[in-house]
């Protein structure tokens, strides 16, 4: 995602009260924890490895020699590109609330295959991209909680009532929930990768299942004004 240099990076923690509800609503999985819970895009940070590219913007001015006319235009020049691991928000927006649902860890397949699939080679270098397998299960994306649904909404305050009712229709119907998560999960790649990122991985993400360990972001300098 293309984050604005002026954002401030707010940190907020679910409310006692709506964890509570949603604890109520959705139940509790083989751990005790609730199976569905609300989480703050920045206190949700994990570690990603791929390729990142950084990019200078600027302005350049282009005059015509014969009449003297001048017009200036934007342009974006590629700085670097590194292949690193990197710790950054799991979901966007990352100042927003997502609502998540735990999955069991029988759903990432084996572990001995585990990191056998995370493993891809990214300028000349074999690197993984699973990262630790979900021995206890993991919550994934439900639903992000803007105005929209999606990634490019302007996000929404929570409420509990809200969130609530979403969990509800969830527990009615799974088979619908189910494409809601891989719609999801797929929105978010496409916007990543609309913004400069280079390393795709489009199966983990069609499948809608594994955690987004393997994603790639980029690393985009302050906008000219």
């Amino acid at each position: 995602m293309r984050q604005k240099s002026q954002e401030i990076v707010e940190h907020h923690a679910c409310p006692k009260a709506i964890a509570r509800r949603l604890r109520i609503a959705g139940g509790v999985n083989r751990y005790g924890e609730a199976n569905f819970r609300v989480v703050w895009g920045y206190n949700r940070i994990v570690p990603m490895t791929g390729e990142w590219q950084e990019f200078e913007h600027g302005v350049a001015t282009l005059t015509d020699k014969v009449t003297g006319y001048a017009e200036s235009r934007p342009y974006v020049k590629l700085v670097r590109s590194v292949v690193e691991t990197r710790l950054v928000p799991k979901y966007l927006p990352a100042n927003a609330w997502h609502l998540e649902m735990w999955r069991p860890p029988e759903e990432y397949g084996r572990p001995q295959d585990w990191r056998k699939r995370g493993e891809e080679v990214i300028q000349g270098l074999t690197v993984d991209t699973a990262g630790e397998y979900p021995e206890r299960g993991e919550w994934e994306l439900c639903y992000p909680l803007t105005d929209d649904g999606t990634s490019r909404g302007r996000p929404l305050p929570l409420v509990a009532d809200v969130v609530e009712e979403i969990v509800q229709m969830v527990r009615v119907s799974k088979e619908r929930f189910s494409f809601q998560q891989r719609k999801a999960a797929i929105e978010q790649r496409l916007v990543r990768e609309e913004d400069g990122f280079t390393r795709k991985n489009v199966d983990m993400l069609k499948d809608g299942l594994r955690p987004f360990a393997g994603e790639q972001f980029v690393t985009v300098p302050k906008m000219i004004q």
